[in-house]
């Protein structure tokens, strides 16, 4: 999205801005067919601002539909020959404009100039007319733009007011393309200063030169084997070349093989090829052969990649323009199968290891070679696992239904999924100004037109654009292979969780997979007991799990309830904390007066909201502003891993043993300059209610909780080394089943993330040694082999990972209750019980049973 502010830099109070625009519309190109052999349209021209470089803004003038977000070019016009095209246009600028077209047929009155003698077509400011044209006998590739010769109106054409008229024979096109790209050749000049561009974006030199790094300018996409068709537009008034790297077509002109064509000032020119065709994938340069303009920014970069065409295909976030479809025209829906996105994984190893498709064959991340998953993955990660069904009854409905009836199929066979989908935004992108105005910015940003659906059409943002077209290949929504494409600020927000360390909610799923008793479960043929733990970690990492599907509502997902199906429980309870606090008693009373429907910058605490909320705190960044991640205050994250202030004496002075995988991999330090710096953010984001001198004290007195409750912790660790050393725990670590993966643990993660000391125990023992404590100790919660863990050790993981924790939440959310029973008392109570067992187990290995 454009920067407001930026565009008022001083660049573009004096215009002179050489861009060649190579415009670019993305395939899908429909045309239009109307009514009665004619197509009516309402078109509008309006300001607006583009940025043809980076931090470089424009203001500019741009054709659009009635209603839409401008675009320079307008809207593509493609209808058949003989067509009648009606178009009542209003303008909304501040000088005259009209709409004037190159080839078709048209009367005096409808030339969209004043020529002395003919009847007066342009159009004032604020005023309307309509404009008629005749195509019978004009196919080809057109354009349309404004013809204003008075009152400041002659800039229409240097400032963006035109687009294209493509004209198709009356039989048809026989041959149609896969992809088709509509560019526009255009000048301008600000300031003095040349800048050349392939479709508003001047590209960095550098790039050609191997800079990766460098703005690469417009780029394309088609998948090897497209046939890919572009309508070539010079609307400048020079002449320009269109050269293609790897790439040749045939000039039917001359019945020969070229690679560069050049175009006369308001000539138009169609090629065809075949994406990679004897060259293979790629990134292919597209540029002017003039060296002045090439060097100045005038090329664009075309990227062939691997895979099956696909018509209709969002390949990417910045790729292409809206065109235009006539009403109740069918058409295949379009879909976000070429969308992938690198947020959730920027490594591609990494990525491989949880999106690459694996079947139920082996499971997900470092261990995902030695276990398979229960058929549930199919849903839990789908990219990776999903396996179509294989009955009749599925084959029956593919043969009954064509793969773009998703509605009328599952209104059969899930009639509840699609009620829910009827009453989102999803399929009423425009049922109010509001959502209007955000479904604008996403058409802008994806190239696509979004109305509210209807019986019979594929609108709205159809079941293909988040799940395919392809059943064979059917996905479920998450931030790479959608969802991101359509809102990449959330996505990016969502995703900076992982700048803050773990736990957090992108890497969720992350988290699960990786613990060794996870795998040690699935290994053991036991993963159904772990479904409960798959079931939240799998859903906090994508975005349906708060934006509850069908209805995606960002009103539900502000709703604290919305936290609740995972953040509650022993070790996190959170939900408990709050619900029970006197925040949450003031919610739960008044909740139904609260406003759902505002942002959460435009809420007014003691207005809006009369109590805090999870996302109304855990989501504020500072300076009044609120992010898509809850991780960015954290300071005692989930509260397992061992604070620096603490001056311990059992092995936990030691934590982190030289491991190095995160988070395991430092102590947290609560008073560092950037824990500082979060307690600031929350004592400013607490001030809006309290005083900020009540805050700091709250928050002085949580910390203080926690260093007693872990000077606890450090006693009972403390004892449970000492028996081991005095092989007073029975059975000894030797005589135990091992840690769980004990013989993967040193095969998989190796010296370098184990750390020597660790690598050289696990090596040396085969993983049979004591593991107590935070954080590799919690196996001790799930799993129980033989005496592994002992008695002892369970009740210490339930003082450090279930007392401890419910303590750490009730101090946070101000529920005295569980600050105090269900923390301190019974961690006081654990520490009691652990001090008993150790004297009964010392004096059962002295042989003597006084005190029993």
């Amino acid at each position: 999205m454009l920067n407001k502010s930026a565009a008022l830099v001083p660049v573009v109070l004096a215009f002179l801005f050489l861009f060649l625009c190579f415009q670019c519309l993305y395939a899908d190109i429909r045309c239009l067919t109307g009514k009665d052999g004619a197509v009516h349209l309402e078109m509008e021209a309006k300001p607006l601002t583009i940025e043809p470089r980076p931090g470089v803004f424009f203001d500019a003038w741009g054709y659009c539909l009635k209603g839409d977000v401008p675009t320079v070019p307008g809207p593509v016009i493609k209808v058949r020959e003989g067509t009648k095209v009606k178009i009542l246009f209003r303008n909304k600028l501040t000088v005259p404009a009209s709409i004037h077209p190159h080839g078709v047929k048209y009367t005096t009155a409808n030339v969209g100039v004043n020529i002395a003698g003919n009847p007066a077509s342009i159009v004032a400011p604020g005023d309307s007319r309509i404009f008629e044209w005749d195509t019978a006998g004009t196919p080809g590739t057109w354009f349309y733009h404004s013809y204003v010769f008075e009152r400041g109106g002659e800039e229409g054409l240097s400032r963006g007011l035109w687009g294209a008229l493509i004209v198709e024979p009356v039989g048809g096109d026989p041959n149609p393309p896969d992809k088709e790209f509509v560019v526009f050749m255009h000048a301008f000049n600000v300031n003095g200063q040349e800048y050349y561009a392939f479709n508003n974006k001047s590209g960095d030199i550098e790039l050609m030169r191997g800079d990766s790094s460098a703005f690469p300018g417009e780029t394309w996409k088609a998948k090897m084997g497209d046939k890919v068709r572009f309508h070539l537009i010079n609307i400048t008034e020079e002449a320009h070349t269109f050269h293609t790297h790897g790439h040749r077509w045939l000039d039917k002109s001359c019945d020969k093989l070229i690679d560069t064509i050049g175009l006369n000032p308001f000539d138009s020119y169609v090629l065809d090829f075949v994406a990679g065709e004897g060259v293979g994938k790629g990134n292919w340069a597209f540029h002017c052969q003039s060296q002045e303009h090439m060097m100045n920014g005038m090329f664009g970069i075309f990227m062939v990649e691997e895979g099956k065409r696909v018509n209709a295909v969002i390949a990417s976030c910045d790729e292409g323009r809206k065109t235009l479809s006539a009403p109740g025209q069918d058409r295949q829906p379009p879909t976000l199968e070429g969308f992938s996105g690198a947020y959730m994984y920027p490594e591609i190893t990494e990525k491989n290891m949880y999106e690459s498709f694996a079947g139920l064959e082996k499971g997900d991340g470092i261990w995902g070679d030695y276990y398979s998953p229960i058929p549930l993955y199919t849903y839990f990660n789908p990219s990776r696992h999903y396996v179509p069904p294989e009955s009749d009854a599925y084959t029956n409905l593919l043969v009954k239904y064509r793969p773009d009836q998703c509605v009328e199929c599952h209104e059969e066979t899930t009639p509840g999924i699609v009620a829910e989908w009827k009453m989102s935004n999803h399929a009423n992108p425009k049922k109010n100004p509001h959502v209007s105005a955000e479904t604008q910015e996403i058409e802008a940003l994806i190239g696509k037109e979004l109305n509210n659906w209807r019986p019979g059409t594929k609108d709205g943002v159809y079941c293909s654009y988040c799940h395919g077209s392809d059943h064979e290949k059917l996905f479920m929504p998450t931030v790479d292979n959608s969802c991101g494409a359509c809102h990449p600020k959330q996505a990016a927000e969502f995703i900076k969780g992982r700048d803050h360390g773990r736990p957090n909610h992108p890497q969720s799923w992350e988290g699960n997979v990786s613990t060794p008793w996870y795998a040690e479960y699935y290994r053991r043929g036991e993963g159904y007991s772990m479904v409960g733990c798959d079931q939240c970690h799998q859903n906090m990492s994508s975005c349906d799990d708060c934006h509850s599907r069908h209805r995606f509502s960002a009103a539900e997902a502000r709703r604290p309830e919305a936290c609740s199906i995972c953040h509650m429980g022993p070790d996190h309870p959170d939900w408990e904390s709050y619900s029970r606090s006197k925040w949450g008693v003031i919610y739960e009373t008044t909740k139904e007066r609260w406003n759902w429907d505002k942002n959460l910058a435009e809420v007014i605490p003691g207005e809006d909201y009369l109590a805090p909320t999870c996302q109304y705190c855990h989501m504020y960044v500072g300076n009044n502003k609120w992010e898509m991640n809850v991780e960015t205050k954290g300071i005692w994250r989930m509260g397992v891993i061992p604070p620096k202030e603490v001056e311990f004496k059992s092995g936990l002075k030691d934590f982190p043993y030289g491991i190095k995988i995160p988070p395991m991999d430092k102590k947290l330090e609560i008073y560092s300059a950037e824990s500082q710096e979060k307690r600031r953010k929350w004592v400013e984001l607490c001030s809006k209610c309290h005083s900020s001198r009540f805050a700091g004290m709250w928050l002085d007195s949580l910390d203080q909780y926690m260093f007693e409750s872990w000077r606890r912790i450090d006693e009972a660790q403390l004892i449970i080394e000492k028996l081991f050393s005095e092989n007073a725990i029975e059975p000894p670590p030797e005589k135990r089943p091992p840690f769980p993966l004990s013989d993967l643990i040193i095969k998989v993660l190796g010296a370098e993330k184990l750390g020597a000391e660790m690598y050289r125990l696990f090596k040396q023992t085969n993983g049979h040694l004591p593991v107590i404590g935070p954080i590799l100790g919690a196996y001790s919660i799930f799993t129980q082999n033989e005496g592994n863990p002992g008695g002892i050790e369970r009740e210490y993981a339930e003082m450090w990972f279930w007392s401890h924790l419910q303590g750490y939440k009730g101090a946070a959310h101000a529920q005295p209750d569980i600050s105090w029973w269900w923390g301190t008392a019974q961690g006081v109570g654990n520490l009691t019980r652990i001090r008993d067992e150790a004297e009964k187990l010392r004096r059962l290995k002295s042989g003597s049973s006084s005190g029993f």
